[in-house]
């Protein structure tokens, strides 16, 4: 029986045995095969071994956080910065006596969530509001400035403090801040170089007082003075005239005196009659000497004899070069500005008087911004003081 009929009944039919070169093709495919299939899954295997070690960092983005705080705790072990230094420290005194507050020197902007340290930029003042306890007395009104037992004086507590490099230096009065909300806000967002001269019937006092000493601004107070023509020209209640005796005039200035405290001195409103009778000035300007304070003249009135009686009572004396709005127009305050200029660079020195009008204010507040490009310096009024005399 030949050997394809014992396969034939299961339905197989026999396969034929390929010839030698045959086979040799099919080894020569399947060797070929194998080899293209080792090198790609060499290659596949070389892409997931690392590369030689190296720095290597993980980052973490996270969504935009709204404040520092909310941004997540990092879940890996992170090598720390050295803490950023906090910028240079400089005592200034917010409270009353003994009370000192480390404020940074500088400044410090937002910008975003960066906070940028500007070394450059002047430093803000705030001033005391609270009064010395050395320095104050009580009287029938209310608080009233003195001399300390050791001779400090209000005016040299209460002076904010002044660049002394011997330019040329311009201070400006800023009077009747007080009396409207309005133009006391404004008088008080100057420039803390201008002093505020506050009207002694202002309605609130005390947070005027508290606002204007935050701001750095140096006080005066205004002291009302009997005019030509009074009483029909009144100045205001506790005026003091040429008519009352010294006695009545002394106790209506205690009254004034003791409606604020943390001025340097006082300056007159008013008071073209007043100012030209000898002795009401020297008992006047004795009073003051005596308190610490010292008087500025407002300049309004060229027949004066405060100086005489200052002198002669050594009370510490300024007298303005010049009022800013006599004429209440924008160009007349801007001219007269030009002028105080001028005349600062003539002299040094000078100092203006104004009022808390609207058009004022907007244009000191434009004028303030200029100074520096006019090389002068914008001083309080006590830093044009004279050295006193031994």
């Amino acid at each position: 029986m030949a050997k394809d009929e014992l396969t034939r009944p299961l339905g197989l039919t026999p396969r034929a045995t390929p010839s030698p070169r045959r086979r040799l093709a099919i080894v020569a495919t399947v060797a070929a095969l194998l080899i293209m299939g080792g090198a790609a899954g060499g290659a596949f295997w070389f892409m997931r071994i690392p590369v030689a070690p190296g720095p290597t960092a993980t980052v973490t983005i996270a969504a935009a956080a709204s404040k520092l705080s909310d941004l997540p705790a990092p879940t890996a072990a992170v090598t720390p910065r050295p803490a950023p230094q906090p910028p240079p420290q400089t005592p200034v005194v917010t409270g009353g006596p003994g009370l000192t507050e480390l404020k940074p020197t500088g400044s410090l902007t937002d910008i975003g969530k960066v906070v940028i340290y500007d070394p450059t930029a002047p430093q803000p003042i705030s001033l005391p509001a609270t009064p010395d306890t050395a320095l104050v007395e009580n009287g029938g009104y209310g608080p009233l400035p003195k001399v300390a037992a050791n001779g400090r004086r209000p005016l040299d507590a209460y002076a904010r403090p002044a660049q002394s490099d011997g330019g040329t230096r311009i201070a400006i009065v800023v009077g009747g801040v007080g009396l409207d909300p309005a133009t006391t806000h404004d008088a008080v967002a100057l420039p803390g170089g201008i002093t505020l001269a506050l009207a002694p019937y202002a309605t609130n006092m005390t947070q005027t007082l508290a606002d204007a000493r935050r701001s750095g601004h140096e006080l005066l107070l205004q002291i009302p003075l009997e005019p030509y023509g009074y009483p029909k020209t009144d100045p205001g209640p506790h005026t003091l005239t040429t008519a009352a005796t010294v006695k009545a005039n002394l106790d209506d200035l205690s009254w004034l005196l003791s409606r604020a405290t943390n001025y340097v001195g006082v300056v007159n409103y008013m008071g073209a009659r007043f100012t030209t009778e000898p002795q009401a000035m020297a008992s006047l300007l004795d009073a003051l000497g005596k308190r610490g304070l010292l008087y500025l003249d407002d300049g309004s009135s060229p027949r004066s004899l405060a100086a005489d009686a200052a002198a002669a009572g050594r009370t510490p004396f300024l007298k303005a070069d010049m009022v800013l709005d006599p004429d209440l127009t924008g160009a007349a305050i801007d001219a007269r500005l030009d002028q105080l200029v001028a005349l600062a660079r003539s002299h040094g020195q000078a100092v203006a008087t104004a009022t808390a009008f609207p058009v004022t204010l907007e244009r000191l507040a434009a004028f303030a911004k200029t100074v520096a490009a006019k090389d002068v310096t914008l001083v309080p009024v006590s830093a044009l003081l004279a050295p006193p005399r031994t």
